[in-house]
């Protein structure tokens, strides 16, 4: 090819193409080059590489790819660029060479077109659509597709890219952004090597592209002038934050309780609060030396049992460097119902299950059931959150690793509102997935951390006025004798 190819690129496009981060990520208004930078992404790729590509360019439909981004990247490299076969292969004649198969995917059903390739990178292009509707934007199921297969090909380095608009907060987009830098880290059976996946993800600002017309960026305010939620996303490029109710846990505060950090699992006691059914959630956590309650991390899944959510993600997480060779206690605890018979057995239950799958000293770990009404499961909720360590150090933390907690309680987790904003109903929205990992965190917190009512009545033993004020002072239990079973209570921490 004559000459050479030559890309200017602002500083946060030049950061997402240089990057070598085995996931990436660009979000950022509409106009601001996010295209250009995943074109010059598979480029500087293959330089990495040292050697030719193929990689793999996804949107939601093959006609938004033929319609827009095509033109796109015929725009920017001209003559550089050779499509093939209706524009469902693409080259780039750059040194080292490109190859890309461009496909659209309309549901998972067709995610089995990244199954067959062996990919060095793979792109997703605007995963998150602009209206929602049936089939608009990608699932979440093709981007692990993509994690999956953007390793395969021998010789080169994986690389999954994304470049998009910001989307709302409930898309898998959105919790994508906020996974720690560490995404998964394991040791591999094969070679016993420690092998991690890094996530980046990048945010364009508005106005960064000093090419782009100015009467389109306005002309992208005056479409959204009137939607706020839209207008977050595609002129001022932030993810759209939309309550759709009151939140169930208003004490609590991301700049207080949200640590930007992953926090270190000690060795010792770890807890195991749960929400069961077919939509099963474990939130892990533990009490420091000093007293703070630390959530790290959250299992979660639909359409499972329980059983189901320890064999595919619980025991991964465990067998994992964060956690291997740390656990010597159990407490585990969960919905009152973990109790209920199984209909396959009367023998059988999930409380029972998890109780021998996961035991103290040999023996199975006792269950802690949480109340049985909403009424007193709700009362420490956000007296939690007011809670402070001698230090000034807020009693509970939740870890970087658990960002799927952090967005239930900022507000995902919530109450039901009519038109006036009054609260509809007594107990929280059920038909979410927050809801699921609230429900774990509030009877976890009921058991941890239950609340006292002040007697004023005379005649209070003061011996147990004070044994209960202990308790609740040095982070230790208390065992109470309950149909011959040792069961743990009591359990707090300093105030």
């Amino acid at each position: 090819m004559p000459g050479d190819l030559f890309f200017d690129l602002g500083p946060t496009q030049s950061d997402f193409c240089d990057s070598d981060e085995e996931i990436v990520q660009i979000i950022g208004p509409m106009g601001e080059g996010k295209t250009y930078a995943g074109v010059v992404g598979l480029i500087a790729h293959a330089q990495r590489c040292r050697r030719d590509i193929r990689t793999a360019l996804v949107r939601d439909t093959f006609q938004n790819i033929k319609t827009s981004t095509k033109q796109d990247i015929e725009e920017y490299l001209q003559t550089w660029v050779e499509f093939r076969d209706g524009g469902k292969h693409m080259l780039i004649h750059s040194e080292p060479k490109v190859y890309c198969d461009l496909f659209g995917i309309d549901d998972e059903s067709s995610i089995s077109k990244l199954q067959g390739p062996q990919y060095a990178c793979i792109w997703l292009e605007e995963p998150a659509p602009i209206y929602e509707k049936a089939n608009a934007g990608l699932p979440i199921g093709v981007f692990n597709m993509a994690v999956a297969r953007a390793a395969r090909q021998a010789g080169t380095r994986m690389r999954v890219q994304i470049t998009q608009n910001p989307s709302d907060e409930e898309h898998w987009t959105a919790l994508l952004a906020e996974e720690p830098y560490i995404y998964m880290q394991a040791e591999d059976p094969g070679t016993g090597k420690l092998v991690t996946i890094r996530k980046k993800t990048l945010f364009i600002r508005k106005g960064e592209n000093r090419y782009l017309n100015p009467m389109a960026r306005i002309a992208n305010q005056a479409a959204f002038k009137y939607d706020k939620a839209k207008w977050t996303r595609y002129v001022e490029g932030e993810t759209a934050t939309v309550y759709k109710g009151k939140k169930v846990t208003p004490g609590y505060s991301p700049k207080i309780h949200f640590s930007e950090q992953i926090l270190p699992v000690q060795r010792g006691e770890l807890i195991q609060m749960w929400d069961s059914w077919s939509n099963p959630t474990c939130i892990l956590a533990q009490y420091t030396d000093a007293g703070q309650l630390v959530f790290h991390d959250v299992c979660y899944d639909q359409g499972i049992g329980a059983e189901e959510l320890c064999d595919e993600r619980l025991d991964l997480l465990l067998n994992s460097p964060k956690y291997k060779g740390k656990v010597k206690r159990w407490r585990i605890m969960g919905d009152q119902t973990m109790r209920n018979m199984d209909q396959s057995s009367s023998r059988n239950n999930t409380a029972k299950m998890l109780s021998k799958r996961y035991k103290t000293d040999g023996r199975p770990t006792p269950f802690e059931p949480g109340p049985v009404h909403w009424s007193t499961i709700k009362q420490p909720l956000n007296r939690c959150f007011k809670r402070l360590l001698n230090d000034g150090q807020p009693v509970v933390r939740v870890s970087r690793s658990a960002t799927r907690l952090n967005r239930a309680l900022r507000g995902g987790w919530h109450y039901k509102v009519d038109m006036n904003q009054n609260i509809i109903g007594n107990k929280p929205e059920k038909n979410d997935d927050h809801c699921h990992v609230g429900d774990a965190f509030a009877n976890g917190i009921a058991i941890l951390m239950p609340y006292q009512e002040r007697k004023t009545s005379r005649g209070i033993d003061k011996a147990k006025q004070q044994r209960l004020a202990r308790s609740y002072g040095g982070g230790s239990y208390s065992r109470t004798s309950q149909a011959g079973t040792d069961v743990r209570t009591g359990f707090g921490i300093p105030g």
